[in-house]
Parts: structure tokens; C-alpha cells; sequence
């Protein structure tokens, strides 16, 4: 769950976009961390102020050459193969073949993708593969966070370590990352009010009068409710 949502894409969106940024990557610590879920909600509440793109660079090489990609970052019409989102935004998700990875991994060529889609949008949002992914990806972060104007990092409360955090911070600065700031993702940090909210939801289908009154009380409760 992502603590206050709304208000947190807000809060990166106002980081980021509102303060002149273009193009903004989205990262994390390890993968599962909640980034393409990120990445897709900020770029849905920029589409409210201007022509958006996310583009996909976080998923592994394609496993057959039918699945892979079929743009390159070098190719003048790139913009061409976004397709609409029922979000309202558009994607481009690159799923590269090993052959293809390479182009891919050149913070030039990405860079220079970018400002020809900024010739057709607004602003762009990247969601990028972790900086200590689960699994050998087609871009590594370290290779294109330089060509973003922004980047915003997702680690995962209760589960990611300072010093983790601290390596993934210092690989994207030393890949000349524009680091903006951290995103805490809360869901395996459930506050004690959280916990016993879904423990007697069970109840609902039982007593669901009870089950109101309960969990009326726990959400008063600013002690429950406390990140610890």
C-alpha cells in the first residue's frame, strides 16, 4: 500500500515536474518495490497538465526474437511506436533482444531519444529496473539515469536497508544521476491499526455491524495509527 497515495504522487510530481524536469526515472532499491506502479501514477497526473510518455526500460531481454522490440533509440520516428493507455497517457516499452540490449546502454543515444520525443510530448517518465534487480535486465539503471533530468528512488520500508540504500545511491551518483529524492513504499510496514484493521475484516461477511465499530475505533486511534 502505498502510505498517503494521492498526496505522495503529488508530492513527487511537484518535486520533479513542478520544478521544471522533463524527463523523470523512476528507480528502486531491489525490484518489486513498487516502481512501475509509481511510474504509472505520476505519469497519469502529468497527462492533467501536459502531453506524457512513460517509457518502459525495466523489463528483462526478450526471450524469442518475436517478442522483442522492434524501435531502436537511434530510429527518427521512435515516437511512432508509443500506443495510447487507457490512463490516458501514452507507453513505449522497450523489451529488448540481447543483440538490441546494447543500443539500449548508451546514456547518449538515450539522451538524444528523449529530446526527440520531447519534440512530440511534454514531459516523458521513465521507469527504469532496479539499481539491484531480481534478474539480469536488458538496461541496467547505472547506464541511462544520466540522460534523465530527475530521478526518484523507491525503497521498501521494513525491508530495504540503509546500506543498501546507501549502494544504490552511490551507483547512481557515480553514473552522474540527477538524484531527486526518496519515495518510501509502506507496504510491508503496516502501522498496528493497519494490521488489526485486516484482521477483523475477516469477520465482515459474520458481524459487519461489529466489524464497522471496530475498525471506527482503531482509525481514531493515533497511537494505532503510528509508523514505528
Amino acid at each position: 500500500m502505498w502510505g498517503r497515495g494521492l498526496r505522495e504522487v503529488e508530492s513527487v510530481y511537484l518535486a520533479t515536474f513542478g520544478q521544471g524536469a522533463r524527463v523523470v526515472g523512476v528507480t528502486s532499491v531491489r525490484g518489486g518495490s513498487g516502481v512501475s506502479v509509481l511510474a504509472a501514477a505520476l505519469a497519469e497526473r502529468s497527462q492533467r497538465h501536459t502531453r506524457t510518455l512513460l517509457v518502459g526500460l525495466s523489463d528483462p531481454t526478450a526471450a524469442v526474437p518475436a517478442q522483442a522490440t522492434t524501435w531502436l533509440p537511434s530510429d527518427d520516428d521512435v515516437a511512432d511506436h508509443a500506443i495510447a493507455d487507457p490512463r490516458g497517457f501514452d507507453a513505449l516499452v522497450a523489451s529488448p533482444s540481447p543483440e538490441q540490449s546494447f543500443a539500449f546502454r548508451n546514456a547518449t543515444s538515450i539522451r538524444e531519444m528523449f529530446d526527440r520525443l520531447l519534440e512530440v510530448y511534454g514531459a516523458v517518465v521513465v521507469d527504469l529496473a532496479a539499481v539491484e534487480p531480481r534478474e539480469r535486465v536488458a538496461v541496467p539503471v547505472t547506464s541511462i539515469a544520466s540522460a534523465c533530468e530527475s530521478v526518484v528512488v523507491v525503497c521498501l520500508a521494513g525491508r530495504d536497508t540503509r546500506s543498501a540504500l546507501a549502494r544504490a545511491a552511490a551507483a547512481l551518483r557515480q553514473a552522474n544521476a540527477p538524484l531527486q529524492g526518496l519515495v518510501v513504499n509502506d507496504r510491508y510496514n503496516q502501522t498496528v491499526g493497519e494490521e488489526m484493521v485486516s484482521g477483523v475484516s475477516r469477520f465482515e461477511t459474520v458481524a459487519p455491524g461489529l466489524v464497522d465499530r471496530i475498525v471506527g475505533l482503531v482509525q481514531r486511534s493515533r497511537l494505532l495509527n503510528t509508523k514505528l
